[in-house]
């Protein structure tokens, strides 16, 4: 939809003057046909016909033209304006006023019903760029949308909308077409339009007045003192309740022509609504921030809560330790020096362990423990896993792991050590005599590797929640000591391979973890 407000005065005068030369012509060809007071109506029909067409202004210009026309031509004695006959002289100044009132009439009808039409096309594009905004995606998704169709709507030159940076320097954010560094002249006037606040380019407060608006939504400048050129440019600080957003430029309009009322108003109107989008996106990235550094303080209370005793409790079992192999007043059999070194060294491992956790999930969270893939079976993962059991673990666990399942690309350390947390959650939840179950199988394009356990399940409500930092179901109370970071571990390096993971209930009682890994592709398989 392109607006087209009406500009009556570019070619109404000429309209005017050529439609009553030509009527005269053709009223004078058939002057013998009418009685003379009868082309006074002709020449009122004609009023209201240009009144119509080309205004208020061309109206009054065809009533006076019509008015000497049909003295000169049609009132005795003919070509002459001489008129001895004073009821002519009292048929022409009737004529006058008739065809004045009537033109005049008819024009402000049809300025009325062109602003009618100007209007309800400003509402109706207006409605679309709302509605555009509302579904844009970002500052460059709303500027892509909307200033190619402002350049379409009003015929253009060009749009850009200019953006304050970091330091507060304005710079060009997009442009329709793409923004030329050599305009230096554009880019001087957005400069001067941000730091002093004011429109440059829309109309005069003093020519608003005579249309009812007392002023414009946005300020305007004065038309001396700018540096910006006269040529007809549009240039709209961005301007809401709390700060200045940035600056709309609106180039010439190609037919070289000031852009007219409406098309000024239009463009104020689509600068509000652009400037309303800046500043929700910027409250948007404000919250997010604010959100953001919410769930880091709140991560860091529940890391500080969650971990410290993970980590003071074997340091104080050590410091313990240590005091006493330390004392004088005590002599310690060899034995027994053994036995508390050995309760040392189980103290520091499970430190050792605590630490290493969090170190894991920072890299993963970090991207930065890259998975380095390479082809591997199944089975030397399992066994890689198994590996750090002591041998009274190992018994426990039952291998369903069937022959000839397909190599997968995939990283070998970080696989081992995803299952190798599932193995010993499995082993602590589970009683001491009962089994760990440890499978594999194929299913369609994936591989599905399990762990199963013995022990009291986990309840369906927290079977997604199960692998979030720091969280210990209900059956946690079983296992006094963990981090609650061996699943997210997990989970982390199942989504570095593209995979899933689930758990899912066991009867009568226990809890299958599920990791499901794509399979590669077979040619690919076939190349290494």
């Amino acid at each position: 939809m392109r607006i087209k407000p009406p500009h009556w005065d570019k070619y109404g005068y000429f309209t005017a003057i050529s439609c009553v030369a030509l009527a005269t012509f053709v009223f004078w060809l058939g002057r013998d046909q009418f009685a003379k007071g009868q082309w006074a109506l002709l020449y009122l029909l004609l009023i209201m016909v240009i009144a119509g067409i080309s205004g208020v202004r061309a109206s009054i210009l065809a009533a006076v033209l019509s008015f000497f026309a049909w003295d000169f031509f049609f009132l005795p004695p003919s070509y002459t304006l001489i008129i001895h006959d004073p009821k002519d002289w009292l048929s022409l100044f009737v004529f006058l006023f008739v065809a004045v009132v009537m033109g005049v009439q008819t024009g402000r009808m049809r300025e009325r019903e062109a602003e009618a039409i100007a209007r309800e096309q400003e509402t109706s594009l207006l409605n679309q760029l709302s509605a555009g905004l509302l579904t844009s995606n970002g500052t460059h998704g709303m500027a892509e949308m909307l200033l190619p169709k402002i350049v379409a709507m009003i015929g253009a030159t060009r749009a850009t909308l200019f953006l304050p940076d970091a330091a507060g320097k304005i710079n060009v954010a997009f442009s329709v077409p793409p923004h030329q560094d050599a305009d230096l002249e554009a880019n001087s006037c957005a400069t001067w339009v941000f730091q002093q606040n004011k429109a440059v380019g829309l109309p005069p407060v003093d020519s608003l007045t005579k249309m009812g608006i007392e002023t414009w939504p946005i300020s305007v400048h004065h038309a001396n003192g700018t540096p910006c050129p006269d040529n007809h440019d549009l240039f709209l600080p961005l301007q809401t309740a709390t700060q200045l957003e940035g600056v709309l430029h609106i180039g010439g309009r190609m037919d070289l022509h000031p852009y007219s009322f409406h098309e000024a108003r239009l463009l104020v109107s689509v600068a509000n609504l652009v400037s309303g989008f800046l500043e929700r996106q910027r409250l948007e990235i404000t919250a997010s921030h604010a959100r953001a550094l919410h769930e880091t303080e709140l991560l860091k209370s529940t890391l500080i809560s969650s971990v410290s005793h993970e980590l003071k409790t074997p340091l104080a079992a050590v410091t313990a330790s240590i005091s006493s192999l330390r004392g004088e007043d005590v002599a310690w059999e060899p034995s027994e020096i053994r036995d508390e070194l050995a309760v040392v060294e189980k103290d520091l491992l499970r430190l050792n362990d605590s630490i290493t956790a969090l170190l894991d999930l920072s890299r993963l969270k970090a991207d930065a423990w890259k998975p380095r893939k390479d082809w591997f079976d199944i089975g030397e993962i399992i066994g890689t896993a198994l590996r750090t059991l002591s041998p009274a673990e190992r018994k426990r666990i039952i291998l369903a792991v069937p022959q000839g399942l397909p190599a997968l690309l995939l990283d070998y350390q970080q696989l081992a050590r995803a299952l190798q947390h599932l193995v010993e959650n499995a082993l602590a939840y589970s009683a001491a005599e009962l089994p760990v179950r440890i499978g594999a199988s194929t299913r369609g394009q994936e591989v599905h590797l399990w762990v199963e356990d013995t022990g009291p399940g986990i309840l369906p409500h927290e079977r997604e929640r199960i692998f979030e930092q720091f969280f210990r179901g209900a059956g946690a109370t079983l296992v006094p000591s963990g981090t609650g970071l061996g699943l997210a571990i997990t989970a982390e390096i199942v989504r570095f391979h593209g995979g899933r993971i689930w758990v899912e209930g066991v009867q009568p009682h226990g809890a299958r973890f599920v990791i499901a890994l794509p399979r590669n592709d077979l040619a690919e398989q076939e190349q290494r």
